[in-house]
């Protein structure tokens, strides 16, 4: 009986055993489960996107779960001329190469990778001094061209060509044909810049802009003779011409201020006549119509003028068949007596009640 009681004992210290393991073994795989990594993320603790060569740049390095181990963790880069470590503070440190380019890197641990960044590295210093330089290239092009337009300019006065026109009243067109629009005139002796021969014609530089002249009209001379202007002779020959013209004109100015005077005096005329044949006209008029008021009406006896007959005839017109003055007249003879006829001078003012 002792013998199968300490079997018992036994057999229940082993179990018991064996459970403490089975508790002691769950729970340091849970914690162990716990701290097992998940997921890695970097984080670029710079705003720039394009890195500038030979710098350092970090990266905060975050796990899921936070407190998961990276020791093993790996730092990849894709170029050999860049470095790119994980240091004793748990960043990742990128140092860029000397060169331009692109570079590209992660983290990986126990096959877990985080994301792939990808940056593009310059030389700001170097694309700075080639833009000097090219600038420098450039405003040295500019000033190389400006002096060469200068020379051109230079030899181009130099050989300027003159011309003078040797017609009177000769036409400037503007293209090198009868057809072109008539830009001025010219008289003889004026001078001009020449630009080209076209044909027949010669190109010149005429009031600021392009004229085409008959080359048979004018002849080339000489810078200095340009510069001198036209001759005396030339100049007297054109004072005369001026100063005839002004006479001419003071003469139709004095011609026509003349005709303007007699217009005048002839409207001066005809005003003073028109104003006369008015004067007699209402003289006439008042004359008449004094006689007309003058001229004396008899009707049933009642004594009146011509105003006061009239009145009184157009009081009765509305009662006649046709309104006229003898129809009126016998309607009042044949419906009316003496009083009647007073009664309507006095109701139109003509006579005193």
């Amino acid at each position: 009986m002792r013998k199968q009681n300490s079997i018992i004992r036994i057999l229940i210290l082993v179990f018991a055993v064996l459970i403490a393991l089975l508790v002691i073994g769950g729970g340091i795989y849970l914690f162990s489960a716990s701290k097992q990594l998940k997921s890695i993320a970097l984080q670029p603790e710079f705003p720039e996107t394009s890195l500038e060569v030979g710098t350092q740049y970090a990266f905060t390095i975050s796990t899921q779960p936070s407190k998961a181990s990276i020791k093993k963790a790996k730092a990849v880069v894709d170029d050999p001329t860049c470095s790119f470590e994980i240091n004793d503070d748990g960043q990742a440190i990128l140092t860029t190469g000397m060169s331009e380019g692109t570079v590209t890197v992660y983290i990986e641990c126990k096959d877990i990778k985080s994301q792939v960044l990808t940056f593009s590295i310059v030389d700001s210093v170097a694309r700075a001094q080639a833009e000097a330089a090219a600038q420098a290239e450039e405003q040295k092009k500019a000033e190389e061209a400006a002096a060469a337009a200068a020379e051109a300019e230079a030899a181009a006065q130099a050989a300027k060509k003159y011309v003078k026109a040797t017609g009177d009243d000769v036409n400037v067109r503007s293209t090198n044909s009868t057809d072109g629009d008539v830009l001025g005139k010219v008289k003889k002796g004026e001078m001009f810049e020449k630009v080209e021969d076209v044909d027949d014609w010669t190109h010149i530089k005429y009031k600021d802009q392009d004229g085409y002249i008959k080359s048979e009209f004018v002849t080339e001379i000489s810078e200095e003779e340009f510069q001198e202007g036209p001759t005396a002779e030339e100049d007297k020959k054109e004072e005369k011409k001026e100063e005839e013209k002004k006479t001419d004109t003071q003469s139709e100015e004095d011609k026509k201020k003349a005709e303007e005077a007699k217009a005048a005096e002839e409207a001066a005329k005809a005003a003073a006549d028109a104003a006369k044949a008015a004067e007699e006209a209402a003289a006439a008029q008042a004359a008449l119509a004094a006689a007309a008021a003058a001229q004396s009406y008899e009707l049933l006896g009642v004594q009146m003028n011509a105003q006061e007959y009239q009145y009184v005839l157009d009081k009765v017109k509305y009662a006649t068949p046709n309104g006229t003055n003898e129809e009126a007249r016998q309607y009042h003879l044949e419906h009316h007596k003496s009083a009647d006829i007073m009664t309507l001078l006095i109701a139109g003012g003509y006579r005193n009640p």
